[in-house]
């Protein structure tokens, strides 16, 4: 029987382990494989292929014209960052029609307390003919915010005159004739005006009746706007499209507001007012004021036809809330279905 000495046995075995390790490939064995795992891990060589680049056209801003809307001036601003998003002929005279009783009623607000009461006398028959009527009574009492809502919600110059007489007596004297106190208010109008910064407007009567002398521009009247704007009595006013007020008897009065787009059910904001406006040398006019998402804009157009007043109202909104949709036709107005005989 022949002996292996140890030495043998030991070299055998070594060859063979080394020999399967070749025929089986070859392995790359580390450190950390060989301490903490009993899997053998094999080495692979990957090929990266890089993409072809793609050049993605820039999307072009847009930048709306004078033709944006139909209009001859108009203003679009936001009121929560004090920035004019659209403008056009902001600069130019314009005459400002009804909107003049926005600054009526701030400069009212400015000399009278809410429990002041106005009495409304023989002034009325300063109204001019063909004007737009609260229809008062002389002899009545209203309030403050009353004789506010009879001047806002129906544009009742007779309202404004009320207002006009009784702040300037207050001011300058009981003295005063009728017509002294109303172009004693004229005064008034245009130091509150210069107040508010409107440099460039001169303001005659306080109800925006067409006189040559009574006129404003865009932006001056943008100033009166957020002043009116930044008010809560004028807003609770103009909000409501059938405000409801009472004399001193309790007699209840209520006007339908013009406003329409207190009313319409197509627009996703909220609108507050403010005030429409016109006469033959003014044209339709209008003031806005809407909040969507915590965010205010200020609408001013001027001299307008009336189908076009709304429609452009609505598109500088649209713009001001980032919304405006250059596809839709803002001032398409559906024909009313024929009614079967």
């Amino acid at each position: 029987m022949r002996r292996f000495s140890l030495k043998y046995v030991f070299f055998s075995v070594a060859l063979s382990a080394f020999l399967l390790l070749s025929a089986c490939g070859r392995v790359d064995l580390t450190m950390s494989d060989m301490n903490n795992s009993s899997e053998v891990q094999t080495t692979t060589t990957t090929t990266t292929t890089t993409a072809p680049q793609t050049t993605v056209p820039p999307v072009e801003e847009f930048i709306p014209d004078d033709s944006f809307v139909k209009c001859q001036a108009a203003i679009c601003y936001d009121l929560t960052k004090g920035e004019i998003i659209y403008e056009k002929n902001a600069d130019e005279r314009v005459y400002p029609a009804s909107l003049t009783k926005l600054l009526t009623a701030l400069t009212a607000i400015n000399y009278t307390a809410p429990e002041y009461i106005y009495y409304v006398g023989s002034e009325i028959g300063l109204v001019e003919p063909d004007s737009s009527m609260a229809w008062l009574y002389e002899g009545t009492y209203i309030d403050r915010n009353g004789i506010l809502t009879a001047m806002l919600a129906p544009s009742g110059n007779d309202a404004a005159y009320v207002i006009a007489v009784n702040v300037a007596r207050k001011i300058y004297g009981d003295h005063l004739t009728d017509r002294e106190a109303a172009d004693y208010f004229g005064v008034l109008l245009n130091d509150y005006a210069k107040y508010l910064g409107a440099e460039n407007s001169n303001f005659i009567v306080p109800d925006g009746y067409h006189n040559d002398d009574h006129y404003t521009t865009p932006r001056d009247m943008l100033k009166i706007a957020i002043a009116s704007a930044e008010s809560e009595t004028i807003c609770n006013i103009t909000k409501e499209p059938s405000p409801l007020v009472y004399d001193e008897y309790g007699n209840w009065l209520s006007w339908n507001n013009g406003n329409q787009l207190l009313e319409d059910t197509t627009i996703p904001y909220n609108v507050y007012g403010l005030k429409n406006g016109y006469t033959d040398e003014a044209g339709f006019c209008f003031i806005g004021l809407a909040e969507m998402d915590r965010k205010k804009i200020i609408t001013l157009t001027f001299d307008n036809y009336i189908p076009n007043r709304y429609a452009d109202t609505k598109k500088l909104f649209d713009l001001g809330f980032g919304i405006y949709d250059e596809d839709r036709d803002y001032y398409y107005v559906p024909e009313e279905p024929e009614e079967e005989e």
